[in-house]
């Protein structure tokens, strides 16, 4: 999966009304919001993936998400558990997360809470995605997520990540 690929997934009109409607805010605020926290969301899933001390709990969360039905992206996003999201989140960007949200602010003039709340909402979706994806790839042996799998994937969605492109996208899936 690359990143127009998941952009489009969030970015999709069932999708993002989803988001919207969860979050309080438009869809055009949703899918600013998303341009701008999705690559952040996925350079701190690289660095779990990464770091020595936080690898296994981030591959078995991995493992554990991708074996949620995420074939409805709309049904998904309308069930998901944002608690469970806002505990992603915080593993992914730590003590980012609030000036994650204020840059994404002084960006897109929307509340710091409610793009916090976006990314909690999103950020199941990703894991999921991310873990189904790596599944696929399965360089490991005994077929679970390795490491190697994770970083392969989030840097060929990272790599030659061009905001440009990002915004192109966005503003197809915003009319």
């Amino acid at each position: 999966m690359d990143m127009n690929t998941m952009l489009q997934l969030l970015l999709s009109s069932d999708a993002l009304g989803q988001v919207s409607r969860q979050a309080g805010v438009s869809e055009n605020d949703a899918a600013e919001v998303l341009k701008d926290v999705l690559p952040v969301l996925l350079k701190g899933m690289q660095g779990q993936a990464s770091n020595e001390s936080t690898q296994q709990g981030f591959l078995q969360a991995l493992a554990d998400h991708s074996k949620q039905d995420t074939s409805n992206v709309s049904k998904f996003l309308g069930n998901v558990d944002t608690e469970d999201g806002g505990k992603i989140v915080k593993h992914l960007l730590g003590a980012e997360e609030e000036a994650v949200a204020a840059r994404a602010k002084k960006k897109s003039g929307i509340d710091a809470k409610k793009i916090i709340k976006i990314m909690a909402i999103v950020a199941p979706l990703l894991m999921s995605q991310m873990g189904k994806s790596a599944k696929e790839s399965k360089k490991t042996e005994a077929g679970s997520i390795g490491a190697a799998d994770v970083l392969d994937i989030v840097g060929g969605l990272t790599d030659g990540l061009d905001m440009k492109d990002v915004l192109k996208i966005a503003k197809m899936f915003a009319k």
